[in-house]
């Protein structure tokens, strides 16, 4: 019987859709753990790739930068297998052109299509009354000429602190992914590519300004030497706490609402100073602590992507 199907995104390993129903045991979990990691490395291997895990068949071909994968049982003939694959294929490629999928950035983002693999997957359990839309003969000489890759579970790569599988004995091992310590943010949209071309704009900006005053020396104003060190500190801090808010606004860090909010007092409180001080004029000033603001703003609503529900995929 067919146990569990998946299709993923070939250049990354992204899941798109998987199906939703499936056998909870043990072996099947086991299994189902190889089907993903094979997933994040089916661009190593050829376009039809067969692995056995102890207790399951792995059957994956890929084509147009994806790649569908199906666990069977072992006595499930490979030849239904490839079939059942090819008609999931079919199908994906006729519902989804290459561009929505290299638009997905969370995983699962087709999950719907799970219901065309469900439909499939029960018309392949029932071997007797089956009615496939690939010709078998046609299938069966296909694999006889061109027989699957055999992927090897050592062949899976390397085991860095034993958290991948490997095989001993003949009995496959389970496979413990590391928990992933780093969640990416949501991709920028143009508004926050425009607040970090403009905080970059400031940034420089405030850079120049210090180089200038370095150049320049102390200024005379009203007879007496004005001390420009305290000015050239306080820009180049500008800068420093400009560059922090780029950090903040592309990568997502600890405390990260503290940071941007320290981050954002620290630039308008500098800003206000350089204005109360006739260091800086007081419409560059009211554009400088704007964009701070604006930028603070951003990356607060810059959020993890939600997490979808438990599909148990």
């Amino acid at each position: 019987m067919v146990q569990f199907a998946m299709i993923s995104r070939l250049k990354d390993g992204l899941p798109l859709s998987a199906t939703t129903d499936h056998e909870p045991s043990e072996a099947v979990l086991i299994s189902k753990k190889y089907a993903k990691l094979i997933a994040k490395r089916a661009s190593r291997y050829p376009d039809r790739c067969s692995l056995f895990t102890g207790h399951h068949w792995l059957h994956l071909i890929s084509s147009l930068g994806v790649c569908f994968i199906m666990m069977c049982e072992e006595n499930y003939p490979a030849v239904l297998a490839f079939c059942f694959l090819d008609e999931i294929q079919r199908s994906f490629i006729s519902t989804y052109d290459g561009k929505r999928v290299e638009s997905c950035r969370r995983p699962y983002a087709l999950i719907e299509f799970d219901t065309v693999i469900k439909k499939t997957k029960q018309r392949f359990n029932n071997t007797r009354t089956l009615q496939t839309k690939i010709n078998l003969t046609d299938m069966s000489q296909e694999v006889k000429l061109r027989p699957p890759h055999r992927i090897r579970i050592e062949d899976l790569g390397p085991i860095p602190g034993d958290n991948y599988p490997s095989e001993k004995n003949g009995v496959a091992r389970v496979y413990r992914p590391q928990a992933e310590n780093h969640q990416q943010l949501i991709p920028l949209d143009w508004l926050g590519k425009l607040t970090l071309a403009l905080c970059s704009l400031c940034l420089t900006l405030n850079l120049i300004r210090v180089g200038r005053i370095f150049n320049a020396g102390p200024m005379i104003l009203d007879d007496d030497i004005h001390f420009t060190a305290l000015s050239a500190f306080l820009f180049l801090g500008a800068s420093i706490f400009g560059l922090a808010q780029s950090y903040l606004l592309l990568y997502r860090t600890s405390w990260r609402t503290f940071k941007n909010l320290f981050v954002m007092l620290c630039l308008t409180s500098i800003e206000a100073y350089l204005f109360l001080h006739a260091y800086r004029y007081g419409l560059t000033s009211f554009f400088n602590i704007g964009i701070a603001v604006f930028a603070a703003v951003r990356i607060q609503t810059r959020t993890i992507p939600p997490k979808l529900p438990d599909y148990t995929v």
